[in-house]
């Protein structure tokens, strides 16, 4: 508190300098360490080796694994807003209103006005449970591919690890 008892307020500008001058770049060794031991950049190549596999296998249904997953998501909550939509898909709302527009156009799912103006309401529409049902059996060979590659205790493993991952960026 000032002299007065009103509140000073400091705000300190902190600057970082660089771990690797950029005179001396990193040698191949330190980022094929890097790359191999990358959290990030692993997952990221797992979630699109995996989605690659679900893909082509859910190709004859018609859907895609993201749209198929959001489905899922929906007809689980039954009428969820877009708001809690993103946050249970780990997923900004920009890009999840990118995302429904086509499972909208299609008449998959409905998006409609809630209470509040500015709350988005999505369901799952007849068609879309309808996608779902259609589109489960191509699911279920992709899910049953990629169990049976890891094996089950390396399947379970990893959900756990995943779950612990996401938990990481939790805000709440």
């Amino acid at each position: 508190m000032g002299l007065d008892d009103t509140p000073i307020y400091a705000y300190i500008l902190l600057t970082m300098e660089p771990t690797i001058p950029s005179d001396n770049p990193p040698s191949t060794a330190e980022m094929a360490a890097m790359t191999a031991a990358c959290v990030c950049l692993n997952v990221r190549q797992a979630a699109r080796a995996v989605t690659q596999l679900y893909n082509g296998i859910l190709q004859p249904a018609g859907l895609r694994m993201s749209q198929f997953g959001t489905l899922a998501k929906i007809a689980v909550a039954g009428e969820v807003t877009l708001t809690r939509l993103a946050e249970d898909l780990v997923m900004d709302r920009t890009t999840l209103a990118r995302n429904l527009k086509p499972l909208e156009t299609q008449g998959l799912i409905t998006i409609e006005p809630g209470a509040d103006r500015r709350t988005r309401i999505v369901t799952l529409s007849a068609r879309g449970r309808a996608a779902l049902k259609t589109t489960l059996p191509y699911w279920r060979a992709a899910q049953e591919q990629v169990v049976t590659g890891l094996g089950e205790e390396r399947y379970r493993a990893l959900l756990a690890g995943l779950r612990a991952v996401t938990e990481l960026t939790d805000t709440d």
